[in-house]
């Protein structure tokens, strides 16, 4: 009996202290990636690809998200805990030896979570950004900027310079005008809504395959894109597309506007290469999209930054409307196709909501910022908005 308790004891305290390591294990690599770019950018190109590689590859045959699948059980899980921690109170401990087992079962789950998120999500938000790693280094002089009118050679680099108001408005014309001229070419059917003939994900996942060739942490295996299964709960939240760092996959909204779709598909695709930051995805999703030789996606990689561009000028302006319609013209069938969902759709997603629209795009709005900050980017959601600052840079001595 003695030897028996002994034994039993012995397993209790080597599972603490394996646990407790586990701990430390988490805890050290976190703060080796807050304290060393070296090091988060080390991991980045040596060991993250491992993953993508393996894990990815096996979850990217799986034709459903098992992302969602895994969010889905893991809230089931933990109400089941919490329900099942309640009636064991009720019940005055009957069954306190299930719940320990049930709470040292979830206490691993949580440190395998801990893990994945670190190893897949967190150190990346301490490596080199896009900008750094290639536009301040020159890579990619010679890109080609393909367009309606012909192709630009872009000169790319990182400079310390304050673009002013006229470089803000000189970008903004290219951007409009790019939206109007490739907007003609873009196939609409009867109702106005844009059509794609053909696959337009391994279309956009094509894109990224060519980009990769210019820059080399964009090369090699990409997992294939899912669509979301509650694209409509996503809808509430305004998300286009997810990433989700548990199964390495990138999934897209299935119920959005079609416009969205291929720069959505290569940000999330961006992400899932070690790019966490969503500005370096904003851009390389642009990047992807306008480099390539289809017309829709070159017009789809304009709209993406259409928003943020025109907002931004229009700040600049101080909202002086004649000023603002001195500039290039916005054209209305490039407004219509410049939307997050069709009205349609919109009547959809509210018939189906479980809870008000407005109170699950805060929540969201909340949480996502919340998230950034902790893993160190100061300005939050508002990160989306610095692809302006890249793109000021991509076309500085092409444009102005």
């Amino acid at each position: 009996m003695d030897k028996e308790r002994d034994k039993t004891e012995y397993k209790a305290k080597l599972h603490k202290k394996l646990f407790a390591f586990g701990v430390l294990g988490v805890i050290i690599i976190n703060i080796a990636s807050w304290k060393s770019v070296a090091f988060s950018d080390w991991y980045i190109k040596n060991i993250f690809p491992i993953w993508l590689n393996t894990y990815a590859r096996l979850t990217s045959k799986v034709p459903v998200s098992v992302g969602e699948i895994m969010l889905i059980l893991a809230v089931a899980v933990t109400l089941f805990g919490i329900g099942f921690f309640v009636w064991n109170l009720i019940c005055r401990g009957k069954y306190r030896q299930v719940v320990r087992r049930f709470g040292s079962f979830y206490a691993w789950t949580v440190l395998v979570v801990c893990y994945v998120m670190t190893l897949n999500c967190f150190i990346l938000y301490h490596g080199s950004s896009f900008s750094e790693k290639y536009m301040s280094a020159g890579i990619g002089a010679d890109a080609m900027v393909a367009g309606a009118s012909g192709n630009i050679a872009a000169q790319v680099h990182m400079n310390d310079k304050a673009y002013t108001k006229r470089e803000l408005a000189i970008l903004r014309d290219y951007i409009v005008g790019k939206c109007n001229s490739l907007e003609k070419e873009i196939v609409h059917d009867d109702s106005g809504t844009a059509y794609y003939d053909g696959d337009l994900i391994e279309e956009s996942r094509r894109a990224m395959l060519n980009l990769g060739e210019e820059y080399d942490q964009l090369a090699g295996f990409y997992v294939t894109p899912k669509y979301l299964g509650c694209s409509e709960f996503f809808s509430q939240q305004y998300i286009m597309g997810y990433y989700f760092p548990f199964s390495l996959e990138a999934n897209i909204n299935s119920v959005m506007y079609i416009t969205n779709v291929a720069p959505t598909v290569c940000h999330e695709l961006a992400h899932t290469k070690g790019f966490i930051y969503e500005d370096d995805a904003n851009m390389i999703g642009f990047l992807a999209c306008i480099q390539s030789d289809d017309p829709f996606l070159q017009y789809c990689g304009y709209l993406s930054v259409l928003n943020y561009v025109n907002n931004d000028f229009y700040d600049s302006i101080g909202g002086n409307m004649s000023v603002y319609k001195s500039h290039v013209r916005i054209n209305d069938a490039v407004a219509d196709d410049n939307i997050f969902l069709t009205r349609e759709e919109w009547q959809t997603v509210e018939k189906k909501a479980v809870i008000k629209t407005s109170t699950v795009k805060s929540v969201s709005s909340t949480l996502m910022d919340t998230t950034l900050k902790l893993n160190g980017v100061e300005e939050g959601v508002l990160q989306y908005n610095n692809v302006v600052g890249l793109l000021l840079e991509y076309y500085d001595g092409v444009l102005y």
